[in-house]
């Protein structure tokens, strides 16, 4: 947390925005499209998010705190992100353990979010499912729902049955978000323009993540408190000679 606002009190000092942080989601066409529903109101006010983040498989050195600060920190940001809300309280609810997991280490979890919105977020972690690297989403709003489809690029459909691939890993399910973020860093770079997360998106992230591994810990509801957003992070972002 300290190391973040090094870099926000920089950024704000220097009078414009140098960090780009490598939130791949918000680059996923799944994920812009989620935004673009929930943005043009489409579905009315968003109510509840519920993601789910599961990994085949993972090092045994893997600890429950790493499951919040490693792999949900993506579900807090893309809930900041659709949502357009700040964080304000986490919970942490522990379900039956799978036994595919070491004996140290909680999987799955349930990271509940309270937005500034009113809105609710339940994301899920399990890090043990074994069938593959599987990513959901789905926002239900006043009107309707909005959520990520299937990530195989066809369905075969024989012999009474349907079937289709589940990535193997997060190589294969972001690949394409990872080469769009890429490109439109150098093309922000070449522009002397900084765009995508900022390095107040990584703080507050960084907040969240802290509140929810003290939840973890203490096994009750954990507030997030952040320091006030400067007006840096509110407006456009500035380019390399300091103007918009």
């Amino acid at each position: 947390r300290e190391a973040c606002e090094r870099i926000l009190d920089a950024e704000v000092a220097a009078g414009r925005r140098l960090v780009m942080v490598g939130f791949m989601r918000r680059y996923d066409e799944g994920y812009r499209a989620m935004k673009e529903v929930v943005a043009g109101g489409d579905i009315g006010a968003p109510l509840l998010f519920h993601s789910a983040h599961r990994n085949p498989a993972v090092p045994p050195a893997v600890t429950s705190a790493m499951m919040i600060v490693d792999t949900c920190v993506h579900d807090i940001d893309t809930s900041r992100f659709l949502l357009d809300s700040e964080v304000v309280a986490t919970q942490v609810f522990k379900p039956r353990r799978t036994g595919r997991a070491a004996e140290h280490l909680q999987d799955p979890l349930i990271l509940q979010l309270e937005m500034a919105t009113g809105a609710l977020v339940h994301v899920e972690a399990a890090v043990n499912i074994a069938y593959g690297y599987d990513i959901r989403g789905e926002i239900v709003g006043e009107t309707g729902t909005v959520e990520l489809a299937e990530s195989n690029r066809v369905i075969v459909k024989r012999e009474g049955r349907y079937a289709g691939r589940v990535p193997t890993d997060w190589r294969e399910r972001f690949l394409r978000a990872y080469d769009v973020e890429l490109q439109e860093w150098l093309d922000a770079a070449t522009a002397g323009t900084s765009t995508g997360p900022s390095a107040w998106d990584g703080y507050a992230a960084t907040v969240v993540c802290d509140a929810g591994v003290e939840a973890l810990n203490s096994g009750r509801r954990a507030e997030v408190s952040l320091r006030e957003q400067p007006d840096l992070y509110r407006d456009a972002p500035a380019s390399a000679t300091g103007t918009d």
